[in-house]
């Protein structure tokens, strides 16, 4: 009886751990459950934010089916640029898919969560992907492969979590570590880590996890062999759980106890707890998962048989097996309709990118239309533009070779009039100056032999006419010259030629031209004009002025400035200045040249003639 006993005890134990094996289908669904820490904003997106509060919300009522429809309409919805929102609703669909026992689908679309978790750099993510991957391959595999992903989810955990919706918490993966350690016999490191979760959960507030934790501090005692430590930790997770209506944990909590006082060999107290249990589990039906009601009649039907009492045994082994081949059956039908929505949801999904891949063909065929319309556009504006510019160009080279043609032309003409000038003046000199040279001779010898006195005052005015012609074909010649065409041969001659005709005329003239003179060239009407009107000027004042002194200012400040003034007579009162064909010619002279004639007549008579001679500023000095 003993030895039975024994192996009966031994049989509680083992049912204890594969009730750990399960247990992480309770410990998946904490990982949205009573989320404490702070958030950040929801997504800003109206629309989408309600799609995932009501996908948390049939989460929490384990109703799967609909959960998966919400899942895969709000992901048909987004679009590529969609990471984090992409990443929530993976991890969702993830999650449901454990519940449904599709692990290779849900590893599938952790595998991409991950992915886009490490897209965004986002530590409390990536930490909640390695999470869900050892609970994962707890199921697939076994719980030594799992250990890894939880070490991970642990290293990658951020200090301080700001989840937009409910994800991972801290002592989630403690708990669920502790829980695996547990079942590969590392005991003190299961402690350390359930112990941490346990603390972790106080802090954070959250009864269920406490309740947990509490609950899988017992399994860990039971196993060790310290029953009397199991009760405490069993009493209170039942406690914990009962005061937030958490029924499975405390279900969990009170089929532990009975097995705690087995060990103990307290029977009595051991059918005490079963029967409380038993009465628990009928009270609160309604709010205890199947998972857990199949885990109690398993374990209950154990610690029956510990008890010796086979009938009861049996009962507890057919409501196990009934409530096994239940939740299988539903599991199964779930799992086929859930595959069936994935499925479907994935072509969906196929078809979008298809259709939206179709879209980004189109969209870029016609901008690479668009582009070869818009270069041959700017290729025949620049052809045209091309055109435009050599045309306007050979225009403007037509114009000034036209341009340079007539200034050849011009040049051409000028040269040939300078060749005429030049024999005219050859021709005066010779011809006509040899005439008056001798007509000028023969009066002078005829003047000396001549007696008869009107005779004589005859042949006096021919010599002078004759020398006064002879006077003005010299100056004539000289303003054809041009050898003698600068400003300074202009105020050189007109110089000496107002000298000239003072000293024979008994007039007292006062020259100031101080030089020095721009190298300007005047043409051969600028120098006629100028030496005209500073010879007539004279001639008016030896003519009209009867004034016995004179000067004549001659100075370049940018234009050729001329000032003759004579102390003479003036202008009488009354006159009219300018009048006379003397002083009018001198004017036009002068506005042929574009210049100013100006004439006072108070004090003397006082003419100033202003002639622009510099093409730019003055070259020359100022007085």
């Amino acid at each position: 009886m003993r030895k039975s006993l024994e192996h009966t005890i031994v049989g509680i134990v083992l049912s204890i751990i594969l009730g750990l094996w399960v247990g992480p289908s309770d410990l998946f669904a904490q990982q949205k459950s009573g989320n404490s820490a702070s958030r950040a904003a929801p997504f800003a997106d109206a629309v989408l934010n309600k799609k995932l509060v009501e996908v948390l919300h049939q989460m929490d009522i384990f109703n799967g089916d609909s959960a998966m429809i919400l899942i895969g309409a709000a992901l048909s919805d987004l679009n590529d640029e969609a990471i984090e929102e992409r990443y929530y609703l993976l991890s969702y669909r993830a999650e449901v898919l454990y519940y449904e026992g599709l692990f290779n689908e849900a590893m599938r679309d952790l595998d991409v969560a991950e992915t886009l978790a490490f897209r965004m750099n986002d530590s409390l993510l990536i930490a909640n992907v390695f999470n869900m991957k050892g609970l994962l391959h707890e199921n697939i595999q076994n719980g030594q492969l799992a250990i890894p992903f939880l070490e991970k989810a642990l290293q990658w955990f951020p200090r301080d979590p700001r989840p937009r919706y409910p994800l991972t918490e801290l002592h989630h993966i403690h708990g669920n570590l502790g829980s695996y350690l547990m079942a590969v016999d590392d005991s003190d490191s299961a402690e350390f880590h359930i112990r941490r979760s346990l603390a972790l959960a106080e802090r954070s507030g959250t009864p269920r996890a406490i309740a947990v934790a509490w609950w899988t501090l017992g399994n860990l005692s039971l196993i060790t062999d310290q029953p009397d430590s199991a009760l405490v930790y069993y009493d209170r997770a039942a406690v914990t759980s009962r005061a937030s209506n958490d029924h499975d944990v405390a279900l969990d909590a009170l089929s532990g106890k009975s097995n705690a006082l087995i060990k103990l060999e307290q029977y009595n107290e051991a059918r005490k707890e079963l029967d409380k249990a038993n009465t628990y589990l009928s009270e609160h039906l309604a709010g205890i998962g199947g998972a857990t009601q199949r885990s109690f009649a398993r374990q209950a039907s154990h610690a029956y048989e510990a008890l010796g009492e086979p009938l009861n045994a049996l009962v507890q082994t057919h409501k196990w097996r009934t409530l096994d081949s239940m939740i299988a059956a539903r599991n199964t039908n779930q799992a086929l309709s859930t595959q069936a929505e994935l499925l479907k949801a994935d072509k969906d999904l196929e078809v979008e990118r298809a259709d939206r891949f179709r879209i980004a063909e189109v969209l870029h065929q016609e901008r690479y239309e668009r582009q070869v319309w818009l270069l041959g556009g700017v290729l025949i504006l620049a052809v045209i533009t091309f055109i435009f510019f050599a045309n306007a160009s050979r225009q403007r080279n037509k114009r000034k070779l036209a341009e340079s043609e007539t200034v050849r032309a011009q040049q051409e003409q000028l040269i040939r009039e300078l060749h005429v000038r030049e024999e005219i003046g050859r021709d005066l000199h010779d011809d006509l100056g040899a005439g008056l040279s001798g007509l000028k001779l023969r009066s002078e010898m005829a003047l000396r032999i001549e007696k008869d006195p009107s005779k004589r005052e005859q042949l006096i005015k021919l010599s002078d006419t004759a020398g006064e012609l002879i006077g003005s074909m010299r100056q004539i010649i000289w303003s054809m010259n041009t050898d003698q065409a600068s400003v300074e041969d202009l105020v050189v001659y007109t110089c000496n030629h107002a000298r000239n005709y003072a000293v024979e005329n008994n007039l007292e003239l006062t020259i100031v031209a101080p030089g020095p003179w721009p190298n300007q060239i005047l043409s051969s009407e600028q120098r006629r004009n100028i030496f005209l009107v500073v010879k007539e000027a004279l001639h008016n004042i030896i003519k009209h002025a009867n004034a016995r002194s004179a000067s004549l200012h001659v100075h370049v400040i940018n234009d050729l400035l001329i000032e003759i003034n004579d102390y003479g007579l003036g202008i009488p009162s009354g006159s009219e200045l300018g009048e006379g064909n003397g002083l009018r010619n001198m004017r036009k002279r002068i506005d042929s040249l574009q210049g100013s004639f100006e004439i006072t007549g108070a004090n003397g008579t006082c003419i100033q003639c202003r002639i622009p001679i510099l093409k730019s500023t003055n070259k020359g000095s100022i007085v």
